[in-house]
């Protein structure tokens, strides 16, 4: 019931959304009239708030959310327990399905909503922003028929967190086809926006049918699973020894599914920015690629990844004992809390080492020039690196207060936060008069503990216009309060989270 409660309150992130466009339109048109105002409000948030939000918020909640419930009630033995009494599994799985929908429509009622509220404080007409919030939300009926035909595969609230992140990945990629039966590609071509809202019927359809078909699909695979837990993904061959400063702890971490889905993950990303090269490489030649390689390395997905899967670091130990068998050994709290670390860190850097080398060789592909290329992929790839690593430390502090599901629903909140929602904000209230933009930005953005805000400011130092060459590196230095930022709160971070951990009651 609480998570229903927080996922109701998240949904009403359009009311803000439409208070930071009232305020941007009328700074940047003072002489609007209140029915051209509503008119590109309305279109601003059904082009760009909204699809964000179901896209890199809302979705990700609703698979990781609902696998992981699964995973911990099979880990548990609830599965089998439910399923020894008079209740069939097709039964039981719809009451799964079920739980999805509460989800789902709960979502799109907060986002309907709220929104419509807002505007109507304004006086706005809010017909067109209520069709096309609806539309668009049920783009999450198609993310739960993805969630359930994966729901048999959770065998822990771990591998939960696991297929709910990779779908979510896999989701994002397969964005960039022309399939409107795809959740991702739907929120793109559900609704146009001309005089009033259209809304595409065949989109609809065609994403319902795909949804009904997977979550059919998904019943028949639970209907017909063997139910007994798997066993834990073993790297065959990998030697430790449990003797000296963190060597068992960073064996046992380097061999976790944590591990393999960091660096899977981050990879696999990086293909989702193949487009924005493509794209500048038509416009501008080899100096888009330069200007687009840096905007590539900020790696606005990826804190969707590295923060979740940092939040379940300490507390999943702590809840499947394994802190607990391990600290009975004459072995430190200090040990497993640097060992995990440092091997979250190492997965992290392995990661992101991929992520850099595939884009860098692909701008090498488009004709980038071979010098400036990995000196940018190299001094950009260690801010990416440094951002990431304070999402990381971000996942760490939240795991030593919370557990379960609720400490995933905070991770991905602050994760689409600091990636998209503050940045836009801080953007949005700007104001460059008398000064450059990116000056004005590092000013505003400097309290503020975004990684992807701060990377942004360093990235607009060196790459101002996408039609310019990038100016030299030593730009960022000119701004030394934004890197800073991007190191300070990753040490408070650690810090508190060991405080915290090294008193914590790992009962």
């Amino acid at each position: 019931m609480r998570t229903k409660l927080l996922l109701f309150l998240i949904s009403l992130f359009p009311a803000i959304a439409v208070e930071i466009d009232v305020n941007r339109f009328t700074f940047h048109y003072p002489n609007v009239s209140p029915e051209r105002l509503g008119y590109l409000i309305t279109a601003d948030l059904l082009s760009k708030w909204h699809p964000n939000f179901i896209k890199y918020l809302l979705a990700p909640l609703l698979l990781i959310l609902l696998l992981s419930h699964f995973g911990s009630e099979f880990e548990r033995g609830n599965v089998l327990l439910m399923l020894s009494r008079p209740l069939t599994r097709r039964r039981y799985f719809l009451g799964w399905s079920v739980e999805g929908l509460k989800l789902a429509l709960i979502s799109a009622v907060g986002v309907a909503v709220s929104g419509t509220l807002a505007m109507l404080a304004h006086g706005f007409e809010v017909k067109d922003y209520l069709i096309g919030s609806l539309v668009l939300s049920l783009s999450l009926v198609g993310v739960l028929g993805i969630a359930l035909l994966l729901l048999p595969l959770a065998t822990s609230h771990d591998s939960g967190v696991f297929l709910g992140l990779g779908a979510f990945v896999v989701l994002l990629l397969l964005g960039k086809f022309d399939y409107s039966f795809i959740p991702t590609a739907y929120i793109e071509r559900a609704i146009s926006i001309g005089e009033s809202v259209s809304v595409s019927h065949r989109a609809v359809g065609e994403l319902l049918a795909l949804s009904a078909g997977l979550s059919l699909a998904g019943m028949e695979v639970f209907r017909g699973r063997e139910l007994r837990g798997s066993e834990s993904i073993i790297v065959p061959g990998f030697p430790f020894s449990p003797r000296g400063l963190h060597g068992v702890f960073l064996g046992l971490s380097l061999q976790s599914k944590r591990f393999m889905a960091f660096v899977a993950f981050t990879a696999l990303m990086a293909f989702l920015n193949k487009a924005t090269l493509n794209k500048y490489h038509s416009l501008y030649g080899p100096t888009g690629v330069l200007n687009a390689l840096i905007s590539a390395l900020a790696g606005v997905f990826l804190p969707f990844v590295v923060l979740p899967l940092g939040a379940v670091s300490i507390g999943s130990a702590i809840e499947n004992g394994t802190v607990r068998v391990l600290l009975s050994k004459p072995l430190r709290r200090r040990d497993f809390f640097l060992g995990t670390l440092l091997s979250d860190i190492s997965a992290v850097f392995i990661g992101t080492t991929l992520y850099l080398a595939i884009l860098v060789a692909y701008a090498l592909h488009l004709g980038a020039p071979l010098s400036r290329t990995l000196e940018l992929g190299l001094a950009f790839g260690s801010l990416l690196f440094l951002s990431l690593v304070q999402y990381l430390a971000l996942g760490y502090l939240l795991s030593v207060f919370m557990r379960g599901r609720r400490v995933l629903f905070v991770s991905l909140v602050l994760a689409f936060l600091l990636s998209f929602a503050v940045p836009i904000a801080v953007i949005a209230a700007s104001n460059s008069a008398g000064e450059s933009l990116v000056d004005v930005l590092a000013k505003n953005s400097l309290p503020t503990p975004s990684p992807f805000l701060h990377y942004t400011v360093l990235g607009m130092a060196v790459s101002p216009k996408r039609s310019l060459p990038p100016r030299p590196l030593s730009e960022i230095l000119n701004y030394p309060g934004s890197l800073t930022m991007l190191i300070f709160p990753t040490l408070v971070y650690l810090t508190i989270a060991w405080l915290k951990f090294r008193k914590a009651d790992l009962r």
